[in-house]
């Protein structure tokens, strides 16, 4: 059973979208800093692949917010 701090998952998610808003490469630190992000975000979901943990980790905080929702 994986154990998941959300509040860290959805901070990880909005940093990806930010380093990635503009459409253009990172470069430099940014780009370090995207890499970074990718692999902490692979660690949580268990994923390889960047874009198959940013998907997965979107959904983990779907489900979490739904079950949140239920139980409020």
């Amino acid at each position: 059973m994986r154990l998941i701090n959300y509040n860290v998952l959805r901070d990880l998610v909005h940093e990806h979208q930010r380093l990635t808003e503009d459409g253009f490469p990172a470069r430099g630190k940014r780009e370090s800093r995207l890499a970074d992000v990718a692999y902490t975000l692979g660690v949580y979901t268990g994923h390889r692949d960047p874009a198959a943990a940013l998907r997965e980790a979107c959904r983990l905080l779907r489900a979490h917010d739904a079950e949140y929702r239920r139980a409020a």
